[in-house]
C-alpha cells in the first residue's frame, strides 16, 4: 500500500480529477491551440494507463476486474483523439463540435470502471448513457433522432431497470441509508431469492446493453448514425459495459447461475449467428462492422454465460477479457477506416468504392492490420483472443460437457463467416468496385490515429505471444509469431513505400491518377 500520509483514496480522485481536466480542457483548445490540446488529451489517456500500473503496484484502491477496461480506454482512446480531430476538421470544419462530446463519454467511460462506491457505479452508468445519446444524436436527422431514441429507450433505460434492481437488492441487505456510502466490492454474494424472474430482470438490461436478441435491433442503427470516431470508441469500449456490469452484479449478488449462465448462453448463440450472417449480407461499410460487433457481443455474452456454468472457472475468465482485449482494439481501428472512406469518397457503400489505397497508403496498411486481428491471425492481439477463446471452449467441454458447445459453434461459425464480410470489407481498398475519388485529401492526423492503434494491435499482440509462451512454454510458438509479424512488417513497408502497383486500367473520374 502506497501512502506518503495520503489516503490511497484521496490520491485516486486527484489523478480522476486530473485525467477529467486534461481531456476537457484538451477538448476545448483543439481549434484556438490545436498542438496544446491534442498534447494535454494525449497526457490524459496515457495517464489513464499510468493509472492502472500505479494502482498495481502502489494503491490497491481499484478492484483487479477494473484493470483491463481501463487499458482498453486509454489506448483506444488515445488513438481515437488524435484521429477525431482530422475527421471532424474536414467534414464539419470545426474539431470541438465532435470533440468535446467524445472527451465527456471517455470521462464518463473513466470514472464508471474505476468506480469505488456502488452510487458511483450507477450514477455513472446513467451519465455514460446519457452521453451516447447525445453523440448518435449528433447529426440531428430523423433517422438521427430514431436511432437515438431506440438506443436511448432498448439500450439504456433496460440497464437502468436492472441497476436499480440491484440497488433495491442490496438496500434490503444493508439498508437504504448506506448504499450512497457502501463501496463497490465491500459486499459479495448477496443473497437473492431463489426466482428466475428475478435473475432474468436483473440481467434484462445487460442483455439489451450487449444488443443480444431479441433487444438487438438498436445497434445497427445507433453505429451507423454516430460520427466514425464515436463509432470506435462505442464498438471498442462502450460496448464492453455489458461485460462490466454483469460482473459487477455476479460479484454483488449470488444470483440463480443456472438461469443466468444457460440464458447468456442460448440468447449469445442465437445473436452471434444472426448478425454474422448479416454482417455478410451489408452493402454500407459502417453498418457491416456494426454487425460484425453484435455477433462478437454474443460470443462475449456466451462466455459470461460459461463463466457462470462452470463455476466462475479462471480459464474461461481469461478468455473472456483476452478475446474482449482483442475485439475491442481491432474494431475501433476498423471503424477509423470507415471514416477514412467517408472523407475521401463521401460514402460507405462498399460497391461504391474501390482502389482507395492508391490515394491513401497509410489506410491501405492499416485495415490489413485490423482485418488480420480480428481474424485472429499470429502476431496480432486477435490472435490472443482467438486462441484463447478457443482453448477456454475445448477446455469447458472436457471438463462440463456439452454446455460448452453452443459457445464453441458460434465462435467457430463468427470466425469463418468472417473471412467472408472482412475479404468484402477490404474491397473498398483492394478489390475491384468503383473507383470514385478526385479533389480530396487526408488529414494527417487522421493518418496518425491510424498508426496508433495499429501499433496497439502489435504491441498487444507480442505482449501476448509472451504470455502464450509462459504458459505453454513452446519455442515453435514463439518462433512462429516473431517470423509471421516480421513478414507481416516487410508486406506493410513494401506497400507503404509504394512498390506494389494497383491497376490503373480502369477510368478515374476527375483526371491523372494521384
Amino acid at each position: 500500500m502506497f501512502h506518503l500520509g495520503i489516503e490511497p483514496l484521496v490520491i485516486k480522485y486527484v489523478l480522476s480529477l486530473i485525467v477529467a481536466v486534461l481531456l476537457f480542457s484538451g477538448a476545448i483548445l483543439v481549434d484556438k491551440m490545436r498542438r496544446l490540446g491534442r498534447a494535454l488529451r494525449i497526457a490524459g489517456y496515457l495517464l489513464i494507463i499510468l493509472l492502472v500500473v500505479i494502482d498495481y503496484f502502489y494503491l490497491n484502491i481499484l478492484n483487479e476486474l477494473a484493470y483491463p477496461f481501463l487499458l482498453l480506454l486509454g489506448s483506444i482512446g488515445l488513438a481515437v483523439t488524435v484521429y477525431s480531430e482530422g475527421y471532424s476538421r474536414i467534414l464539419f470544419g470545426t474539431a470541438r463540435v465532435l470533440q468535446l462530446p467524445l472527451e465527456i463519454l471517455s470521462i464518463s467511460l473513466y470514472l464508471l470502471f474505476s468506480s469505488t462506491y456502488l452510487i458511483e457505479f450507477v450514477a455513472f452508468w446513467i451519465l455514460t448513457e446519457l452521453m451516447g445519446f447525445v453523440i448518435i444524436l449528433f447529426e440531428g436527422t430523423r433517422e438521427a433522432w430514431r436511432a437515438a431514441i431506440t438506443y436511448l429507450v432498448i439500450g439504456a433505460l433496460t440497464a437502468d431497470l436492472s441497476l436499480f434492481t440491484m440497488l433495491a437488492i442490496v438496500a434490503q441487505h444493508i439498508g437504504l441509508e448506506n448504499l450512497f456510502v457502501v463501496k463497490l466490492y465491500e459486499l459479495s454474494g448477496l443473497s437473492v431469492p431463489y426466482a428466475p424472474l428475478l435473475t432474468i430482470l436483473l440481467l434484462l438490461g445487460f442483455i439489451g446493453k450487449s444488443a443480444l436478441v431479441p433487444l438487438h435491433f438498436w445497434l445497427p442503427d445507433a453505429y451507423t448514425i454516430a460520427p466514425s470516431p464515436a463509432t470506435s470508441v462505442f464498438s471498442g469500449v462502450m460496448e464492453k459495459m455489458s461485460i462490466f456490469g454483469v460482473l459487477v452484479v455476479f460479484h454483488l449478488l449470488s444470483v440463480d447461475k443456472l438461469v443466468a449462465g444457460y440464458t447468456l448462453l442460448v440468447l449469445g448463440f442465437i445473436t452471434t449467428i444472426y448478425a454474422a450472417t448479416q454482417a455478410v449480407l451489408q452493402d454500407d461499410a459502417k453498418r457491416l462492422l456494426s454487425y460484425s460487433t453484435m455477433g462478437y457481443s454474443g460470443c462475449l455474452m456466451n462466455l459470461v454465460g460459461l463463466y457462470l456454468l462452470t463455476n466462475y472457472s479462471s480459464a474461461v475468465f481469461v478468455a473472456l477479457i483476452l478475446l474482449m482485449f482483442s475485439h475491442g482494439v481491432s474494431k475501433s481501428l476498423l471503424f477509423m477506416n470507415v471514416g477514412s472512406m467517408e472523407v475521401l469518397a463521401n460514402t460507405r457503400n462498399i460497391y461504391d468504392l474501390g482502389y482507395l489505397a492508391r490515394i491513401d497508403r497509410v489506410g491501405a496498411i492499416t485495415i490489413i492490420i485490423g482485418s488480420l486481428s480480428l481474424l485472429g491471425a499470429p502476431s496480432t492481439i486477435g490472435f490472443m483472443g482467438k486462441f484463447s477463446a478457443f482453448l477456454a471452449g475445448i477446455l469447458s467441454y472436457f471438463d462440463e460437457g456439452i454446455i460448452s458447445l453452443p459457445y464453441v459453434i458460434s465462435l467457430t461459425y463468427i470466425s469463418s463467416i468472417g473471412i467472408v464480410y472482412v475479404l468484402k470489407f477490404l474491397g473498398s481498398y483492394y478489390g475491384g468496385y468503383k473507383p470514385m475519388i478526385s479533389g480530396v485529401y487526408k488529414y494527417y492526423i487522421m493518418n496518425w490515429g491510424e498508426i496508433f492503434n495499429s501499433a496497439i494491435v502489435f504491441l498487444y499482440g507480442v505482449l501476448g505471444s509472451i504470455l502464450l509462451y509462459n504458459l505453454t512454454r513452446s519455442i515453435y510458438i514463439l518462433a512462429l509469431n516473431i517470423v509471421l509479424l516480421a513478414v507481416i512488417c516487410i508486406g506493410l513497408i513494401v506497400v507503404l513505400k509504394g512498390k506494389i502497383k494497383f491497376r490503373e486500367d480502369e477510368a478515374w473520374i476527375g483526371g491523372a491518377y494521384p
